[in-house]
């Protein structure tokens, strides 16, 4: 329930039993109210792990999924329209799925709230229904902190003013990419695999405005660590590969290891593609998950064996939705970042 006094709302608890009984055969509109209710909308990442998920009201979780399967499993005989019937299973179904974790809900948007040198840009992003094999279609933590911290790395004036390219692996739903444009004001070419990349397309679309306003701009591409190493065009059935595209000066890649095979993939696709040039760059954000630590060590040591060297590094705290449900739906993730650079370019061959 919400009252009003003194022209500011107040939320109030809504208990199972303030919401209407099927035993009175409330109305279809009626229902449809009380589903909006009590629907929970993805949090804000920027609070802490014991924020609550926004809901249109304060709601009593105790009896909530008893109430909601009660009216997936109702005939609803009082109802004489079955479409509207099929549109109160579906909104009820949507309520419990939100209450099972971030693999059992439905398909989303986020806003992320991104710093800049001078002010924030909203960046909205569509996140699809989650499968097991296909982990690109969840924004992660990790992105977001790389995000925000785009506006404060060092990229050497040597570069920027020669406006080039940005590479970014396992670009995912794309937020540290469209970033990236957006910040930095130039072209990125954001990459995954063929069934990630369609909606990375859609949001790089939907993100067209805030990409532009700064002369920036975002194109994608799939592009398979594994495979031979060349750039597909998704609009091509990822068939045709996009040869002689040539060397980026900045590579970005956030959460990229969660396989033994990751790190030799991803340090030999980083060597493909960086330039060889002292200013050359490698940003990455890597959760410091346990069960990761091997392929963490073994990406760093790949990397100084390739001749790069960290420049810069740093450990920040973030939050992540994975695995929860209403009951600590953020979880703590604690993330180590690192600037890479050539140690040495003289004699290196591609």
């Amino acid at each position: 329930m919400i009252n009003t006094s003194g022209g500011e709302e107040e939320r109030e608890s809504l208990h199972v039993f303030d919401l209407p009984q099927l035993y009175t055969r409330p109305s279809s509109a009626t229902l449809l109210h009380a589903l909006a209710l009590v629907a929970i909308t993805p949090p804000s990442w920027d609070n802490g792990a014991s924020s609550n998920p926004n809901r249109s009201s304060q709601v009593d979780e105790e009896g909530l999924a008893r109430y909601l399967t009660t009216i997936i499993s109702s005939p609803l005989q009082w109802i004489g329209d079955d479409n509207v019937k099929e549109k109160i299973w579906e909104r009820a179904s949507v309520r419990l799925s939100e209450r099972s974790g971030r693999t059992a809900m439905p398909a989303m948007s986020r806003t992320f709230s991104i710093p800049t040198s001078v002010s924030f840009i909203d960046i909205v992003l569509h996140e699809p229904s989650l499968t097991a094999d296909n982990l690109g279609l969840k924004t992660w933590g990790s992105s977001y902190l790389l995000a925000k911290r785009l506006h404060l790395l060092s990229v050497p004036e040597s570069i920027m003013l020669q406006r080039p390219r940005v590479l970014e692996l396992g670009s995912g739903t794309g937020l540290v990419g469209i970033t990236a444009a957006a910040v930095w004001g130039l072209p990125v070419h954001l990459t995954d695999l063929p069934d990630i990349v369609p909606n990375l397309e859609h949001n790089v679309q939907e993100n067209q405005g805030v990409i532009t306003q700064t002369g920036g701009s975002a194109t994608t591409a799939v592009l398979d660590w594994s495979d031979s190493g060349d750039f597909s065009d998704p609009q091509e059935c990822a068939e045709e590969p996009l040869r002689n595209i040539g060397q980026f000066p900045i590579i970005l890649a956030a959460d990229p290891l969660y396989s033994p095979q990751h790190p030799q993939l991803l340090v030999q696709t980083i060597k493909k593609w960086l330039s060889i040039r002292e200013d050359a760059r490698v940003i990455v954000e890597l959760p410091l998950r346990g069960a990761y630590t091997p392929e963490i060590k073994e990406f760093q040591e790949k990397m100084r064996v390739l001749g790069l060297m960290v420049i810069d590094q740093g450990e920040e705290t973030g939050y992540d939705d994975w695995g929860g449900g209403v009951e600590g739906d953020l979880r703590e993730v604690r993330c180590w970042w690192g600037v890479w650079a050539w140690a040495n370019t003289s004699g290196l061959e591609r």
